[in-house]
């Protein structure tokens, strides 16, 4: 329920399944990445306010976003996966999450402030981009994400501005974003074979999910 609302709260609300929509695909995975971590940080109250149930919460919105949308459904577009990579990364890059001698490791004393970091910084990009051109704002979305993620090496939008035509409409330059922008990280290439066969099992269950969606 926070999760939906969100998408309609905040500075610059954005509904990425508004029809006529067309933006690049890490706008959608800022957009639900964002949506998540408010969701999380509200559990971090209520956790503080001592209701039980609200560390379970935090522990579901990490896992499924770090560990299970990176690797089910498609690479291509996968805004979802995207947010889960940006996760990762993110609490990696703070020493929130530790990957050694082939055990991953968590800091849960320090997650709910670096994730509520990233919250933050996600936030600060929306609001700024209150004043900014669609494309300005765009870029500055790939700037935020390509901190943490690597792109794909052969990426115009990698080049910034000066490679990609900025005489055409925003909407005509998403042609130009790779079908797998930010590539898996080694991390993710090993934790996928790890899973591949229990994904695979789960194929035909549902439950509303959502994950593997896509954006064009």
């Amino acid at each position: 329920m926070v999760h939906d609302r969100t998408h309609s709260h905040g500075d610059l609300p954005f509904d990425p399944f508004m029809i006529k929509q067309r933006q690049p695909f890490w706008m959608y995975g800022l957009e639900e990445l964002r949506c998540d971590l408010t969701a999380f940080k509200e559990a971090v109250k209520l956790e503080a306010e001592g209701v039980p149930q609200a560390r379970d919460v935090q522990y579901a919105v990490l896992f499924d976003r770090m560990f299970r949308f990176p690797v089910t459904g498609e690479r291509v577009r996968n805004y979802d996966g995207l947010g889960g990579q940006l996760l990762f990364a993110y609490l990696h890059k703070h020493d929130v999450v530790r990957w050694t001698d082939n055990k991953l490791k968590i800091d849960w004393e320090r997650a709910p402030q670096v994730t509520n970091q990233l919250c933050a910084e996600i936030e600060k990009l929306y609001r700024d981009g209150i004043d900014r051109p669609k494309l300005v704002h765009w870029l500055a979305g790939y700037e935020l994400v390509s901190t943490y993620l690597s792109p794909h090496p052969g990426s115009r939008w990698a080049k910034g501005p000066d490679a990609l035509d900025t005489s055409l409409p925003p909407r005509k330059l998403v042609d130009e974003v790779l079908p797998d922008e930010f590539p898996l990280s080694m991390f993710y290439e090993a934790l996928s074979k790890k899973l591949k066969a229990v994904i695979a099992s789960t194929q035909g269950i549902t439950a509303g999910s959502g994950a593997g969606k896509v954006a064009a």
